[in-house]
């Protein structure tokens, strides 16, 4: 094989992985059900919508980490909805329900980055309930850990 045929099917290469990767996030990563009606969104939408940092550590994670994704307030702003609980179910169906006042007094995030990088679905991501434990220690419980899905695949609104 010459280097010119060499060099031609790395550069192929290349491209169908940066060409994958810009795939990966315009394809939707979650589902948002409201009112039994059901909106998708990309990795791409979420990063957009994203509107708060946490910094705090996880019994999975070492040290402190900044996560950003978007709040929980500003979900039910998104849809007009003064009160309501979220239901978050993961890729497993593993499923938890953040309580309205959860979201009033610790506002958890949809985090969809960790230390700047999105999140790999090995890595927990690319969607994360992440509460503020650090900055509030009664938080640091089984109840809350539980309702710190990872791997979110859907929400739903609950009156």
């Amino acid at each position: 094989m010459n280097t010119f045929s060499k060099f031609s099917r790395w550069l192929c290469l290349i491209t169908l992985i940066i060409s994958g990767s810009v795939l990966a996030s315009d394809r939707a990563v979650l589902a948002f059900t409201n009112n039994g009606q059901t909106q998708h969104w990309t990795l791409s939408e979420m990063i957009d919508k994203a509107d708060m940092n946490v910094i705090t550590k996880t019994p999975w994670t070492d040290g402190l980490v900044t996560f950003r994704g978007v709040s929980s307030r500003y979900i039910l702003e998104l849809v007009d909805k003064p009160k309501a609980d979220i239901k978050v179910t993961a890729l497993n169906d593993y499923w938890a329900v953040i309580p309205y006042e959860d979201i009033v007094k610790y506002n958890p995030i949809l985090a969809v980055m960790q230390n700047k990088q999105t999140m790999s679905i090995r890595d927990k991501g690319p969607i994360w309930v992440i509460y503020p434990l650090t900055q509030y220690n009664q938080l640091n419980n089984e109840v809350l850990h539980s309702r710190m899905v990872w791997q979110v695949a859907s929400i739903e609104l609950q009156p």
